[in-house]
């Protein structure tokens, strides 16, 4: 058999998905083959999962699998839709960082370009989340499996993209959204726990500036080494999880530095 008598042609179910890329949604210009038709023999001896289609497809998504050599649809659409938010990243940053409100107060030359960017970001993102479509190839018929949809949680309030979530815990919580971003992919990709982790460094940033300066301020006025009256408020704050550093400081003052100071 030749290579084109062991692929069966997908097409589309429905009209209105002819000449559509089945792996992002754009307008079809080529076929992908699934598997690639240079490793045909290799499916054919080895029986490896593949499903022997030619598939309409854009040429962004047709140049991306070229270096694909996975067997089955399912495979395919993922290796095209990693490749496009690998390409797009920058514009999918933009695309969930900014919102058209935001463009108000910047310069003409910045907010074309933030424009540009919200745009290329959008398209992109509707791209990696389409399904594919209904389609028939060798006389069966085939259904894209309806997909669950994704929800992102803040507290009780749900959203069904991660650029409204993201908005929204930013505004709540006053968090900016890069700083957020990051402690979401750090956290389990969980709202809740990104914000409780930034409130949580927040908090000990604060505590140990407060640490210090008070460490500081209790060494000069009672004479003392400053990274002596550090170590032992630390010490007494570890024993003691509900004491303050006021009180370790007082703890430090009527235990180590008054008894010194009295008469002998």
């Amino acid at each position: 058999m030749t290579a084109a008598t062991d692929y069966h042609l997908l097409v589309p179910t429905y009209r209105d998905d002819f000449n559509t890329c089945f792996y992002c949604g754009c307008i079809a210009s080529a076929h992908d083959y699934a598997p690639p038709r240079q490793y045909l023999e290799f499916y054919l001896a080895t029986r490896e999962p593949s499903e022997f289609l030619q598939v309409p497809c854009c040429t962004e998504c047709h140049d991306h699998l070229k270096a694909c050599k996975a067997g089955t649809l399912d495979e395919r659409c993922k290796f095209a839709k990693d490749k496009l938010a690998k390409k797009y990243a920058k514009a999918l940053t933009i695309y969930e960082m900014w919102t058209e409100a935001e463009l108000a107060s910047l310069d003409f030359s910045l907010r074309h370009s933030i424009e540009a960017g919200l745009k290329l970001g959008a398209e992109t993102t509707e791209r990696l989340a389409y399904p594919g479509f209904a389609y028939e190839a060798a006389g069966l018929q085939h259904n894209v499996e309806a997909q669950a949809p994704i929800y992102f949680e803040v507290f009780g309030e749900q959203f069904t993209s991660f650029r409204e979530a993201l908005e929204f815990a930013s505004k709540a919580y006053r968090i900016p959204k890069n700083t957020l971003k990051e402690y979401f992919a750090d956290n389990d990709n969980n709202f809740e726990l990104a914000i409780q982790a930034v409130h949580k460094q927040v908090a000990e940033k604060e505590f140990n500036q407060q640490l210090k300066q008070q460490c500081a301020a209790f060494a000069k006025q009672h004479k003392q080494a400053v990274i002596f009256v550090h170590k032992q408020v630390e010490r007494y704050l570890s024993e003691n999880d509900d004491m303050t550093i006021s009180e370790a400081l007082e703890h430090l003052y009527q235990t180590r530095i008054k008894p010194l100071s009295r008469p002998g």
